[in-house]
């Protein structure tokens, strides 16, 4: 039998935490969260309850326990209606290296470990922004793309292949934001699935925006068919979201800032959301998973948060592979991007350098790996040290 000879922590960028689980005859599984290294960090490697002292040791192969042992291992974490926050960061990278890990020592790929494919492929959507990436980089105030260059976004988007797009958005809803939108739809084509994220910054906590505002942008939303308006409140607010959805006809989706299943069945319960977000960087694969299929089970739809990292888009569509209502995965679009910007190429170097087989988008699908585990091998040094560089 196996057993879990050690556990790393990378951390490559302060706003991302990479880790390592390897077995004691040599395997290494990977994870990934999004969350701040300098925080991260100690909660897995630090003190007598340190994430790292419930897996040392046991059997990797074991995955659902060990998340159980975490859980009620770490100060706080139990009991329904917690809340993990950072810790259950922690524990969802952990978790996904568990995954990884179970899946290369039994041979097989997550979906597999997962009970097995309801579709071959799933559509991978473009994740940009009507922001210049300079306002990322905070060089002054936010500044929107034109129409134009928005409708030429757009355009590259599907002459590359994508089917679907996101735009995040902010509270822009005035009336002269109407050209912007129609100029993505003019761009997309009549077929495309368009999204927009409404999000935290500047959006949802902008003074003045409430659930009347958010309607008000859901129904601007109607006019050029957006398939989903994603997080239009604040990522808690249960009766906010399920306002915004009865006074739309478009889809509201949430759960990018949510970390636990008790905080998702909220939302599922009140019916509050027409789809889920589930972030496997957030929360774990097992977390995501069960997530997931408890929307599947009501008739909800899921399209799991992230375009941040191969290692994420590669468990997101292992999990969307395993459910009907599995729809959509973000993938990153380094269009939306200035050329030669430091956002971009961090983007780049996380998708599609990090990892040796990174997820690839065919004909606007993902199709999920038949490799062992996640699917893409294991974290690449030099694009490890390319990002400590950007740092």
């Amino acid at each position: 039998m196996s057993r879990i000879a050690s556990v790393r922590v990378l951390d490559p960028l302060p706003s991302s935490t990479l880790v390592e689980i390897e077995a004691d005859d040599g395997t290494v599984g990977i994870g990934l969260t999004q969350s701040a290294s300098a925080v991260i960090r100690p909660i897995i490697e630090h003190g007598p309850n340190a994430l790292r002292t419930h897996l040392l040791g046991r059997d990797p192969l074991d995955v659902e326990e060990l998340w159980r042992a975490m859980w009620i291992g770490w100060p706080g974490q139990y009991g329904r209606g917690s809340e993990g926050g950072l810790a259950a960061n922690a524990m969802g990278a952990l978790d996904i290296a568990l995954w990884d890990l179970a899946g290369k020592l039994r041979g097989e790929p997550i979906w597999k470990l997962l009970g097995g494919r309801a579709q071959d492929r799933v559509m991978a959507y473009a994740s940009g922004s009507m922001f210049v990436s300079s306002s990322y980089e905070g060089a002054g105030p936010w500044r929107q793309k034109s129409p134009e260059a928005l409708e030429r976004e757009a355009a590259g988007h599907v002459a590359a292949g994508f089917r679907a797009m996101k735009f995040g958005w902010g509270t822009h809803f005035e009336p002269e934001d109407r050209e912007r939108l129609h100029a993505i739809r003019d761009g997309a084509g009549p077929d495309a699935r368009l999204m927009v994220d409404v999000g935290c910054c500047p959006g949802y906590w902008t003074p003045g925006w409430d659930a009347a505002a958010a309607i008000r942008a859901g129904r601007m939303l109607e006019e050029i068919h957006a398939f989903f308006m994603e997080e239009p409140m604040p990522p808690h607010d249960v009766e906010g979201h399920a306002r915004v959805r009865a006074g739309t006809r478009t889809r509201i989706a949430t759960g990018e800032s949510l970390t636990t299943v008790d905080e998702f069945e909220r939302f599922i319960d009140r019916e509050a959301v027409s789809i889920v977000q589930p972030d496997a960087g957030q929360m774990g694969i097992s977390q995501a998973v069960t997530v997931a299929r408890s929307a599947d089970a009501v008739g909800l739809l899921c399209a799991p948060h992230s375009p941040w990292s191969a290692v994420l888009v590669a468990a997101h569509v292992a999990i969307q592979s395993t459910i009907a209502g599995g729809i959509l995965v973000e993938y990153p679009a380094l269009a939306t991007y200035d050329p030669g910007s430091r956002v971009g190429e961090i983007s780049r170097l996380m998708n599609f350098s990090l990892v040796e087989h990174p997820p690839e988008v065919i004909d606007g699908f993902l199709v999920p790996s038949d490799r062992p585990g996640l699917g893409v091998g294991g974290f690449v040094p030099g694009a490890i040290e390319q990002l400590r560089s950007l740092a």
